[in-house]
C-alpha cells in the first residue's frame, strides 16, 4: 500500500550527506528535481524515497496554495531544465514550484562549512579572526532548523573556537593614562 501525501507538501528522503526534497501532486507521485534522472520531473514515491523514509514537511513556510504549487510545478517540469547543483538543484525546484524565494539552503550550509575548513587550515592570526567572523556572519541567515546537522563540524573547528574564545583585539596593546 503506498502512502498518500496531501497535495503540494514539500517531502525529503535523507541520503548521508543531504536530503533530497520534492513536491508531492496528492496522487501517489512527487515533482522533484534530480540529478540521477537528469532534471526535472514527474515520478513516483518509490522512485523518489529510493527505498528510504519520506519525511512530510508540510507547507514550505510563505507558499502559494496547493493548487498554484501544483500548477507550478506541471509548467517547471514542461520544460525539461537540466539539474545543476549550483544554479538548479532539487531545493531551486521546490522553491520556485512554491512561489518563495529561490535559494538552497543545503548548498550555503556546505559552501559556509568548506569556506570555514579552508579558512582555519590556511590562514593565520588576525586575518583568520576576520575572515571567521564573517563567515559566521552568514549563519544569522540560516533558521535554527536548518541548523541542527551541520552545527557540530562548524563549532567544532579549532579555528572557529579560536575566534570565539579570544578577543579579536587581542593583538594590539591599548594604553590608558590615568
Amino acid at each position: 500500500m503506498t502512502t498518500q501525501y496531501p497535495k503540494g507538501h514539500l517531502l525529503s528522503v535523507q541520503f548521508p550527506l543531504y536530503h533530497h526534497v520534492g513536491i508531492s501532486d496528492g496522487g501517489g507521485h512527487v515533482f522533484e528535481n534530480s540529478r540521477s534522472r537528469s532534471g526535472r520531473g514527474l515520478v513516483s514515491l518509490s522512485d523518489f524515497s529510493d527505498d528510504k523514509i519520506i519525511i512530510d514537511h508540510g507547507f514550505l513556510p510563505g507558499s502559494l496554495p496547493a493548487d498554484d504549487i501544483i500548477a507550478n510545478a506541471e509548467q517547471l517540469i514542461s520544460d525539461k531544465k537540466r539539474y545543476h547543483l549550483l544554479n538548479n538543484n532539487c531545493e531551486h525546484f521546490v522553491h520556485e514550484v512554491c512561489g518563495v524565494k529561490v535559494t538552497s539552503p543545503q548548498l550555503r550550509r556546505a559552501l559556509i562549512l568548506i569556506a570555514t575548513l579552508i579558512v582555519n587550515n590556511y590562514t593565520r592570526g588576525r586575518f583568520r579572526t576576520a575572515l571567521l567572523w564573517s563567515i559566521a556572519s552568514q549563519l544569522s541567515h540560516l533558521n535554527t532548523a536548518t541548523l541542527s546537522w551541520w552545527r557540530h563540524a562548524i563549532f567544532t573547528s579549532a579555528g572557529f573556537w579560536l575566534v570565539l574564545l579570544t578577543n579579536s583585539n587581542q593583538d594590539t596593546t591599548e594604553t590608558t593614562e590615568p
